[in-house]
């Protein structure tokens, strides 16, 4: 468990007055006022329920909008009307200050009157379909482009095979193919006649496949005879042995003749299908180019007209597509290639990855999960028929900072630092301006990589975080104040003025309408406002933590529910609280057992030198308690200093080592004006296992120093809360309604008596906020609190002597503490200066 001490806030350390000022050449002179003990109505605001005019919030109006953040909500205004690159805004805020919410209604009125956003659709590059390309059109055209196209591919497949059925277009195939054949016989009639006068004939032999293939047969007695058959022949006598191996000699002979007249039928063939193919696009063309002229007309944009140009020529290079054989959808068909013709039809889709047909402004896009896919967007796979994962530009995907382009995205700033690889893009994106959709894994199916052509990118980021990430990202990135140059700082407090307590109760009123709660009464919304001012730690402001002011509410109405109550009122209230700090404070009680079984020593009465109570806060990250913790101090001969024992066992925490030090400093302006300090002393806080930081113990500490330099008692039935500083004066805490409740819980348990009490600095007056309990004791004379505003004036509390005040000659007067203080300095010095003499 860390035990800690820490302020509440720097700005809580407002400027004060010097309290007395040093005169040239002479000592310096200190007034010490006396503040009076507190009376019972200084230690806690009550909110009079008879501000409220209704007899139950149900009468209310329930509040609209966002109060108390108006300078949030001017910075958010601000960078979002800004288009200049760079004017990005990071939010900071706790959780539950209505962040995003406010930044949501920020955002849709300023979104209102901003429409400059488009649609983007990735097509295929027919030149490079590794780097699809990118076709940018007005709202809600890229839908309309795309299904156009669908519409025109689907024309043309109907109307081009009816036009390659038209007599016509047949009539003029027919006569190529006529031409074709007669070329191709020629061939072979001219090749037949050359090997027939060695005894030779061209014929067509049929495979057991069924393919068939020219080839070179003898003629035996007139009849074409295949060579393989030559040897049976022989043996049957119808040809001698002789005669077979001739016609085996000059069958290798011309075979010769045959792969050259099969090369040029082949070269034939070729110049066949070239003349075909310009034939049927020839008569294609015209319909081709026809399906298209609408869209040519509709757009000015260079790079459409490009693309529609590469879907002509592509289309009429695959004139195949169009063939009465491949119009027949159900049926998978390949092309000569070997090419999917479905898959081939894919190169002519349009694959719209944004689409703002129905946007009516600029879009507004939370992110809750930003990984850097749902971010950036990516590049999908699927499975081909043989089992092989592919890619296609018909597979990139949009991400959120696509979706939210010519708009806002609201991410949190956890969640995006949480991955590098997420924040460095995000970073390149809002320096450069350009977004590129990648992969997940870099790489497609073949090996290559599929680049598609970046987005101008015209989104502005909106991160919601706390002063923690915001700090370490504008300390270590270099580049974050250029592209986040809004920051917008979200208040968890305002003033306590009328008009919000008004607030509170139409913010009561909403909660119990929308969860159908019972309402509450004036009574209850008064002490719903005390709450709130607690959380405050300031009597005159009020928590603008609205989700946990929701909560309050909701745990009241269960308990309103559980009474059977209409109205949630007061005392339901303070039972929801009291449950609510029941449920969090086990290790409270532990603590608290420990103390009262004598395991943790701490001691309420009586009185003992070098000996005191301070104060500390413990957090267990569920909650912050407050309890005494025992501080010693032990001093002597030496050179040492003062040793804090927390630091050499490193439990000190940097703000508690300052404040030792600072002890250092202003003991040193107290008693080393007439000669050096020479001392060793050790400041512990006994029994403390974990880690100690924070300053708020120091006035503690100096107490407990000078009464064991001056081997005065401290009184143990008053614990002590509060920072010094070198010049004496006290200086406000945090935490101190639950260090003061901490203390108090101890001495009731073992019975107050009229002299238990806590000193505090007198600035945090304004924060108290004690328990009714508290509030009663005081009443009844039997808990004191003294406010001091120098530490000079806890020392006739603690230790029954005064103080004293230096003279001109660096003196104290008789029967002061300081002048005993100062006698044990002497002596100390003395005896160290001899040490060294022996030395």
């Amino acid at each position: 468990m860390a035990k800690t001490t820490t302020k509440k806030t720097v700005a809580k350390r407002t400027a004060r007055k010097p309290h007395g000022a040093a005169k040239a050449a002479s000592a310096p002179k200190r007034r010490v006022s006396h503040h009076a003990e507190l009376k019972p109505d200084q230690l806690r605001w009550k909110c009079d329920h008879r501000h409220f005019a209704f007899k139950s919030t149900a009468e209310l109006e329930p509040l609209k909008g966002i109060v108390g953040q108006h300078r949030a909500i001017e910075a958010i205004r601000m960078g979002a009307e800004i288009s200049s690159r760079g004017y990005n805004i990071f939010v900071m805020s706790l959780l539950g200050t209505g962040r995003m919410t406010t930044v949501q209604s920020v955002l849709q009125r300023v979104a209102s009157h901003h429409k400059n956003y488009c649609d983007y659709a990735y097509v295929n590059n027919f030149k490079n379909p590794d780097m699809p390309r990118l076709l940018k059109f007005k709202a809600g055209e890229a839908k309309k482009f795309a299904k156009r196209m669908d519409e025109s591919i689907a024309l043309l497949r109907r109307k081009i095979p009816q036009l390659f059925e038209e007599a016509k277009f047949r009539k003029s195939r027919n006569e190529l193919i006529k031409t074709y054949r007669a070329q191709e016989q020629s061939l072979l009639e001219e090749f037949d006649a050359q090997i027939r006068p060695a005894g030779f004939a061209l014929g067509t032999l049929t495979g057991e496949d069924g393919t068939a293939q020219q080839e070179i047969f003898p003629l035996i007695e007139g009849a074409p005879v295949q060579v393989d058959a030559l040897d049976g022949l022989v043996k049957e006598g119808k040809l001698t042995e002789k005669k077979a191996l001739a016609l085996k000699k000059k069958y290798i002979s011309l075979r010769d003749g045959l792969v050259d007249m099969a090369r040029k039928a082949m070269h034939v063939a070729q110049e066949f299908r070239k003349v075909l193919i310009e034939h049927d696009k020839a008569a294609s063309s015209t319909t081709i180019r026809a399906a298209f002229l609408d869209e040519r007309a509709r757009y000015a944009d260079a790079k459409i007209i490009e693309y529609l140009n590469e879907v002509e020529n592509d289309l009429l290079d695959n004139i195949e597509l169009f063939s009465p054989a491949h119009s027949d959808d159900s049926i998978e068909t390949e092309l000569t290639n070997g090419q999917n013709i479905t898959e081939k039809l894919l190169h002519y889709s349009v694959n719209v990855i944004l689409d703002n047909s129905m946007t009516s402004q600029a879009p507004i896009v939370v992110e809750t999960s930003p990984s850097y896919m749902n971010l950036f967007g990516t590049v999908e796979k699927k499975y081909d028929k043989n089992g092989f994962m592919k890619t296609d530009f018909t597979q990139i995907k949009a991400g959120s900072l696509l979706r939210a382009d010519g708009g806002y995205l609201i991410v949190n700033a956890s969640d995006i630092v949480a991955d590098a690889n997420v924040w460095q893009g995000l970073k390149r994106l809002l320096l450069y301006g350009r977004l590129e959709i990648q992969a997940q894994d870099g790489i497609s199916i073949t090996g290559a990589t599929l680049k598609p052509e970046l987005i101008e990118s015209n989104v502005k980021v909106i991160m919601l975080g706390d002063y923690h990430v915001y700090t370490i990202l504008s300390e270590v990135e270099e580049d974050f104040n250029k592209i986040f140059k809004v920051a917008a700082e979200f208040d968890y407090e305002t003033d306590r003025g009328e008009k919000m307590l008004q607030n509170y109760a139409r913010f009561v009123a909403k909660i119990c309408a929308e969860e159908q709660l019972p309402h509450a009464s004036p009574t209850g919304v008064a002490a719903i406002v005390e709450w709130g001012v607690e959380r405050t730690e300031d009597k005159n402001k009020l928590s603008i933590n609205f989700s946990e002011v929701a909560d309050v509410i909701r745990e009241a109405a269960y308990f309103a529910r559980a009474n059977n109550k209409r109205l949630i009122d007061r005392p339901t209230v303070e039972q929801a609280l009291t449950m609510r700090r029941r449920r969090t404070e086990l290790q409270d009680e532990k603590i608290k057992n420990q103390i009262q079984q004598g395991t943790l020593l701490i001691d309420t009465s009586g009185s003992r030198v070098g000996q005191i109570n301070g104060l500390t806060v413990y957090s267990t990250g569920l909650v912050s308690f407050g309890q005494p913790a025992r501080i010693t101090v032990t001093t002597g001969a030496g050179n040492a200093g003062i040793v804090n024992i927390e630091r050499e066992a490193e439990f000190s925490g940097n703000i508690h080592t300052k404040g030792v030090m600072i002890i250092t400093g202003l003991l040193r302006e107290l008693f080393a004006q007439r000669r050096p300090l020479a001392l060793s002393a050790s400041i512990a806080f006994e029994q403390s296992y974990g880690g100690v930081d924070g300053d708020s113990a120091s006035a503690a500490e100096i107490y407990a120093l000078l009464s064991s330099l001056a081997n005065i008692p401290i009184k143990q039935n008053i614990a002590v809360t509060g920072s010094v500083n070198q010049k004496g004066d006290i200086q406000p805490v945090g935490g101190v309604n639950e260090k003061i409740k901490g203390y108090y819980d101890v001495c009731r348990q073992r019975g107050l008596d009229g002299s238990h009490g806590v000193i505090l600095p007198v600035q945090n007056v304004a924060d108290l906020m004690l328990d009714y309990s508290i509030v009663e004791s005081v009443r009844k004379g039997e808990f004191h609190v003294y406010p001091i505003a120098r530490f000079e004036e806890g020392i006739r509390l603690l230790m029954d002597i005064e103080a004293g005040t230096i003279d001109n000659n660096y003196t104290y007067p008789q029967d002061t503490l300081f002048r005993l203080v100062d006698e044990r300095l002497d002596h100390l010095y003395r005896v160290a200066w001899r040490s060294e003499l022996k030395l």
